[in-house]
């Protein structure tokens, strides 16, 4: 087709360029006067062709014009119906989408929220929405910025469980929630260095079990209460040292006997910005808390690597806490706590401790750091005096640094001062068998001058190293198993150093 055209085309010139040549030919040829009729006629012929022609190429024009857009129309007309099917289809969708979700969710009633609202307030208490020009509009004083509090009704939609969700939380702020939390523990040493009489691979088993509970009677304020019931025998029982093999042990008062380990009421003042705990404490929940090393429940056993062993806090007692928290990488702790051997009032003798707490990340070398440094004394006498210092830096995501130093100072009867050090590394996923995993490696040193004090089996002083191993295995929420080894290094107490080697295991459960 395109080429019948093409041919058509070619052939009109063609012909259009021999006329002219002709008449062209005959004028210069033969200017005479008989020849100027058939020049005439020629001439007629040619302009009668060029109508011809021209007519010819109009028709040629429209039919290639309507060659060219009937595809174009077609094409468009598809599309049109197309675009059609597809927006009713898509309107279909949206309509039955529509449908399903006034079908999942409900209306509510209408609820009040309160809103924090900035405003712009002049001397004379005029109050605008916007800060204008500074000025007021109406006394030309200038504007400052305050805030208020509004009122907005609003309506929106909830799912039936959104309000089940909700009415249970709303039920547990008003009620008790109680939580159970047990640990056993079995060790068996075995003796590398000391006497022949002394034990070799006996078995040992502790068991301790904790009930909490929890109440928030007001707003930012909580009760708490532990009632514990620890049994068994402990390893420390047989083995002469200070750092005390199972933690559990040290917290033992009466066997397989249900006392309250603490209780107390904790509330937020000042924007939240001091805490306040009243009643009977633990100190140690408070005061050289270390991410990686302060949880005999699921760290370490070894007490030394739970607590700073010259912290020495009285056993749990009445006590007050106050922690300033301004949301900054800053915190300031002082802790009060009845003394030791107090019989008159809890004033005769009283512990008192003070801590500060800095969050720092080496400029961004390291992720985050926590730096503490506290001071304690119990009276007025030096040797109840000693101070210490406590980091656990996180070297990267998945490995942590700890370390502890405490010096205690003692009486004039004594040659030196009493220092104690330990410190290690905790490691977690990806560097673990399983997700959730953790394992740690930790030591102590211990150099203790005033040793009575410490143990009644001497009146010298104590030098003791130590050295634990854990993996503790995450099996569900609420079920983990650790496995420790322990490794007590030339203990000189009663004058003969002993060493053992310590492996355990240990069952944690919570609900």
């Amino acid at each position: 087709m395109l080429q019948d055209i093409y041919d058509s085309i070619t052939l009109v010139i063609i012909n259009d360029l021999t006329l002219h040549y002709m008449i062209v030919l005959l004028e210069s040829t033969s200017p005479s006067r008989e020849h100027t009729l058939p020049i005439k006629e020629i001439k007629n012929i040619g302009e009668n062709m060029k109508i011809i022609n021209i007519r010819f190429l109009a028709c040629l024009f429209a039919c290639l014009t309507i060659i060219l857009l009937l595809p174009c129309t077609l094409i468009f007309a598809r599309n049109k119906n197309s675009t059609k099917a597809s927006r009713e289809q898509r309107i279909e969708q949206l309509e039955k989408r529509l449908s399903d979700l006034e079908g999942r969710a409900i209306l509510s009633d209408p609820e009040f929220i309160i809103k924090k609202k900035v405003i712009w307030v002049c001397k004379n208490g005029h109050q605008h929405d916007s800060k204008l020009d500074g000025k007021c509009p109406f006394d030309n004083l200038p504007l400052k910025k305050s805030f208020t509090y509004q009122r907005e009704k609003v309506f929106r939609r909830q799912t039936i469980g959104e309000q089940i969700a909700a009415a249970q939380s709303e039920q547990d702020s008003k009620g008790i929630k109680i939580g159970i939390s047990g640990t056993t523990m079995f060790q068996t040493p075995f003796r590398l260095k000391g006497r022949n009489s002394d034990i070799n691979g006996d078995f040992f088993g502790m068991g301790s079990m904790d009930i909490f509970f929890i109440s928030r009677p007001a707003l930012y304020t909580m009760f708490f209460a532990d009632v514990e019931v620890i049994g068994g025998l402990s390893p420390d029982n047989q083995i002469a040292n200070i750092s005390f093999l199972n933690s559990d042990g040290v917290r033992l008062a009466l066997n397989k006997t249900l006392n309250l380990r603490e209780g107390w009421m904790r509330t937020e003042l000042f924007g939240q910005n001091l805490i306040v705990v009243v009643g009977m404490l633990d100190l140690t929940n408070y005061f050289d808390l270390n991410t990686a090393a302060n949880d005999e429940t699921s760290q370490f056993i070894t007490d030394a690597l739970v607590n700073n062993l010259l912290l020495a806090p009285p056993t749990n007692g009445g006590g007050v806490t106050l922690i300033f928290d301004p949301k900054t990488d800053l915190k300031l702790k002082l802790g009060f706590q009845r003394g030791r051997n107090v019989k008159r009032s809890l004033t005769d003798k009283v512990f008192t401790i003070f801590e500060v707490d800095y969050l720092f990340n080496f400029f961004g070398l390291f992720p985050e750091g926590h730096y503490r440094a506290w001071y304690r004394l119990e009276g007025t006498n030096k040797e109840n005096m000693a101070w210490g210092l406590r980091v656990d830096q996180k070297l990267t995501a998945s490995i942590t640094s700890f370390f502890r130093f405490g010096h205690e100072f003692t009486s004039s009867r004594f040659a030196k001062n009493n220092f104690f050090y330990s410190g290690g590394l905790q490691f977690k996923t990806p560097l673990t068998f399983s997700i959730r995993d953790s394992w740690a490696l930790g030591f102590v040193y211990s150099d203790i001058a005033s040793g009575e004090n410490f143990s009644n089996l001497t009146t010298g002083s104590i030098q003791e190293y130590l050295v634990e191993a854990y993996y503790n295995l995450f099996l569900t929420e609420n079920l983990k198993i650790s496995f420790h080894l322990q490794y007590l290094i030339d203990s000189n107490i009663e004058t003969i150093k002993r060493s053992y080697l310590v492996p355990g295991i240990r069952t944690q459960f919570d609900f």
